[in-house]
């Protein structure tokens, strides 16, 4: 049989046409020559999940995303079918997590198998999870940061709005400030002679007070020279003053104990004690009789009448 040349054309055309379907399926993950198991999975939202990316158990590709059909009768949710490789069991209580995948922004669901029985069939629905994704965190962390700056901004204004209010005062402070230095320097300018001659005699003001304090170093060495010889002169006639007096207490003490004098005399004898006594005793006995008989000792009359003398 002999083919045109019309046919080979065909013919290679379709075998091309064959072999790029097959290998574009490949690089999307299809395997026409692995048979896989059918599961679905349905999500409020999946944040970009397209066709043919890919389904993860532990990093590890183990499918692919097959289709995805949003369900208007059941509050625009999306079913998603998910190809997983025919030896891959899933027990019941397997989630479905969507997930980032890398930071380009791509998704991919992660299989968080459950090892439980009885196990999954073709068909049927695995538990749904959506993992925070990268902006989703980067919101969450920007948020506060965004308030503070925020605040930030309306701290800044205000200020900027007191700036606008004080310029006008800034502007008569600095106005004021620079007719100020206007007239320093003019007045500068015109007793610029009269400061030089100040300057001078300050100098010279100086040089005396230098050669003055010279005079009064001198002096002042005098002066205490003089201070230390007067402090040492009273102190040597104060002592000698208070040894004289030593002297003169210690004679009278020596008199004392030799018992000249009437202190002497009452320390060395004891007649002067005895006399004492005697004489208290006596004054006892006269105040006994006065208090028994004071009629004896004191005479009173009215009339100048005189009492009969006591007898005895």
């Amino acid at each position: 049989m002999k083919l045109s040349g019309e046919t080979k054309v065909g013919l290679l055309a379709l075998i091309a046409g064959v072999i790029l379907y097959v290998g574009f399926n490949y690089l999307k993950g299809i395997d026409f020559f692995d048979p896989t198991t059918t599961y679905y999975v349905v999500y409020d939202r999946v944040d970009g999940l397209t066709v043919s990316n890919q389904v993860q158990i532990n990093g590890m590709s183990v499918g692919r995303v097959a289709a995805v059909t949003i369900l208007q009768d059941h509050g625009n949710q999306l079913l998603v079918a998910l190809d997983i490789q025919d030896d891959i069991k899933l027990g019941k209580g397997t989630i479905a997590q969507l997930s980032d995948n890398g930071l380009l922004g791509g998704k991919k669901i992660d299989l968080l198998v459950a090892f439980t029985e009885p196990k999954l069939n073709e068909g049927d629905t695995l538990l749904a999870k959506r993992e925070s994704g990268m902006t989703e965190m980067l919101m969450e962390k920007a948020s506060p940061v965004m308030q503070g700056l925020d605040s930030t901004l309306l701290n800044i204004n205000r200020l900027v709005k007191e700036y606008q209010g004080m310029s006008v005062e800034v502007r008569k402070i600095m106005t004021h400030t620079a007719d100020a230095s206007e007239q320093a320097n003019r007045i500068l300018a015109e007793n610029r002679g009269k400061i030089t001659e100040i300057t001078a005699n300050i100098n010279k003001l100086t040089a005396q007070l230098i050669e003055s304090e010279k005079s009064i170093r001198l002096l002042v060495g005098k002066m205490n020279t003089f201070a230390d010889s007067l402090n040492a002169m009273q102190l040597a006639s104060t002592v000698k003053n208070v040894n004289r007096s030593l002297e003169s207490l210690q004679k009278t003490m020596q008199a004392i104990e030799q018992g000249q004098g009437s202190l002497g005399k009452l320390v060395a004898t004891d007649s002067l004690h005895t006399n004492l006594n005697r004489t208290l005793v006596s004054l006892d006995s006269l105040f006994i009789d006065l208090k028994a008989r004071p009629k004896r000792y004191v005479h009173f009359s009215l009339f100048g009448k005189k009492d009969p003398p006591t007898k005895k």
